[in-house]
């Protein structure tokens, strides 16, 4: 059966991406994207067959980037008629699945567009109030596109049960539960250093202010912050002044490798994370993670046994007390228990209940 994955792009070393190449490696499958980033994301030699570009490079402003995406998939993707099977990741892409009406489309739904649903009223207190209105109209557009796609599935998995509810709540949709893939061997214990690690991206959502505010309050703990992103500036500037604090931005599989299985315990706080593969990377080298009790990390923080979990609407004094308890000895005492639970989610595990998934569907079935 030829497989053909379509993904938004490759922006960044995240977890949709590497799950992307994942499912294309098990699969033997095509992959097509609107543009690639060789330089920020994983290389195109990691993907098993063809890659497919629609673009060059990304799209400039951001209120313009949405429409040339649509453009993009609806119009230049009729390549998709050639695949007997099709499995869509991301939110953009969706709308090629009208390109191939005879393929078996599956939609492996990291999330539903979270401006337009579950963080609408989140995204509006963002905008002046003028731009209030321009942002509610582009979120009915943004809505009756997606769901134009997403209609278009005949299987729809979701990478958690936080997830899956989303999709019943919002689009009213029955979903299957396929945790994204850990690969849990990357990861293991080295020893344990005198610092705690942040390896999420640097935005808003992910709440790394609040992770470096804390430590500024806590000289005598050690923060490693190894990753960037669009509040890098702000992060830097908290920093600045206190040497427990150390940035070192993205860094590659192996560096993260040595820092994951060199500290003490994770720290990942983000506002509902979808499913949240930080936790679980860290887990697979036998670190704790200190989360926040909200979306997916509730599926994999297993509270004192594989970690911590934070108030939702955490505040400072809350992640200094969670610091401040998984001391050296704490998280040490969890190393067996996290390693435990990181093999529930392994790649081997991702790939079997994928194809388990996948494969029983019937070939050319109608929507």
């Amino acid at each position: 059966m030829k497989t053909l994955i379509i993904h938004d792009y490759f922006k960044f070393r995240g977890g949709a991406e590497r799950t992307v190449l994942i499912m294309a490696q098990a699969l033997n499958a095509d992959i097509l994207c609107s543009f690639w980033s060789d330089k920020n994301s994983y290389p195109k030699t990691e993907a098993p067959a063809k890659v497919f570009t629609l673009l060059d490079h990304e799209p400039g402003r951001t209120g313009w980037r949405y429409f040339v995406y649509q453009y993009c998939f609806y119009f230049k993707t009729a390549i998709a008629k050639k695949y007997d099977r099709i499995i869509f990741s991301g939110n953009n892409c969706l709308s090629a699945a009208h390109n191939a009406p005879r393929a078996v489309k599956i939609f492996y739904c990291h999330t539903p567009v979270r401006y337009a649903y579950d963080l609408r009223s989140y995204y509006l207190k963002q905008k002046s109030w003028w731009k209030k209105p321009l942002l509610a109209v582009f979120i009915i557009l943004a809505r009756i596109v997606y769901k134009y796609g997403f209609n278009h599935m005949d299987k729809i998995l979701a990478n958690s049960e936080n997830v899956r509810s989303r999709i019943k709540k919002y689009l009213n949709k029955q979903s299957t539960v396929v945790y994204p893939p850990i690969e849990i061997e990357k990861f293991r214990w080295i020893c344990q250093q005198d610092f705690y690690l942040s390896y999420g991206r640097v935005d808003e959502l992910k709440r790394i202010e609040l992770i470096a505010r804390a430590f500024t309050s806590m000289p005598q703990k050690n923060l490693v912050i190894a990753s960037s992103g669009p509040n890098i500036e702000n992060i830097t500037r908290i920093a600045k002044g206190h040497k427990n604090i150390k940035i070192v931005g993205w860094v590659n599989d192996s560096q993260l490798a040595r820092l994951v299985g060199s500290c003490i315990a994770t720290i990942y706080i983000p506002i509902d994370e979808d499913a949240g593969m930080t936790p679980i990377e860290s887990m697979s080298a036998g670190k704790p993670c200190i989360g926040v009790n909200e979306g997916g990390l509730k599926e994999s923080i297993i509270p004192n046994k594989t970690g911590l979990l934070i108030p939702s609407q955490c505040q400072l004094q809350d992640l200094i007390k969670a610091v401040n308890k998984m001391d050296s000895n704490t998280a040490l005492n969890m190393k067996t228990d996290c390693i435990i639970q990181a093999r529930r989610f392994s790649k081997q595990k991702f790939i079997q209940k994928l194809k388990q998934e996948i494969n029983h569907i019937n070939l050319y079935q109608t929507n």
